[in-house]
């Protein structure tokens, strides 16, 4: 029988800590303020993304919420579809269905997604704004890609004398 502990537990456990860490920055700190928390390279900070990836699409957000919801749906078909027994692919899909419900989440009641890691080094390189939503889908990714890959074993035959 597959075990669903570790989807389940990436799933509610990944939500509740996306939106539990939105409320904590957003109800803390005001708009467009910085908090360093290690200098020339991460710092919080409160940003609005109307859009998708790197902000790009903005005012589409009914596609975005539409587009959501079938990911979710994809996810859940997936994991109740598939015969699949590897811990880190349960994990996998747990991660992307929490990312995906995090950012549905605000896109429902906010109508943007609130992004607030700040990742730069120095001044020159700077990444865009995100989440811990963000963060799950990346992660849920990078695993299932790192599962797809076949594995070979190696097995010693044994030749009985002839």
């Amino acid at each position: 029988m597959k075990s669903t502990v570790a989807f389940i537990a990436a799933a509610v456990g990944g939500v509740f800590c996306d939106v539990i860490s939105k409320w904590l920055v957003f109800s803390k700190l005001d708009d467009y303020k910085s908090v360093t928390l290690i200098p020339g390279f991460l710092n919080i900070l409160r940003s609005k993304n109307e859009g998708v990836v790197f902000g790009l699409l903005p005012g589409k957000t009914n596609a975005f919420i539409i587009l959501s919801i079938i990911a979710i749906i994809a996810i859940l078909c997936i994991f109740f579809w598939s015969n699949n027994k590897l811990f880190i692919t349960n994990l996998a899909l747990g991660f992307l269905l929490a990312g995906a419900v995090g950012n549905l989440w605000d896109r429902f009641h906010y109508r943007y997604v609130r992004d607030f890691i700040d990742i730069h080094i120095g001044e020159k390189y700077h990444w865009p704004t995100f989440n811990v939503a963000d963060s799950l889908i990346c992660i849920g990714i990078f695993f299932m890609i790192i599962t797809s890959f076949p594995t070979h074993k190696t097995s010693q035959s044994v030749k009985s004398p002839s």
